[in-house]
């Protein structure tokens, strides 16, 4: 998967997803052209995390504990 393909899969931005690889946060390798090849498998479970973390900060909202500035 390319650094765009992943940006698009995960509805990040183009430059977020070229940080990815760098920082670690999914596995990739530069490939021929320059450009970062990153695993499918990394990419889907950071977005499975992504997800899993939104679903917890928004089952965890209640009328009485919503979050600042609503």
């Amino acid at each position: 998967m390319t650094i765009d393909e992943a940006a698009d899969f995960l509805f990040v931005s183009r430059s977020h997803g070229r940080r990815l690889p760098e920082n670690g946060t999914v596995r990739g390798a530069l490939g021929d052209d320059g450009e970062y090849i990153v695993d499918d498998w990394s990419v889907r479970t950071y977005k499975a995390e992504l997800n899993e973390r939104a679903k917890r900060f928004f089952d965890a909202q209640t009328e009485d504990n919503e979050p600042p500035g609503l």
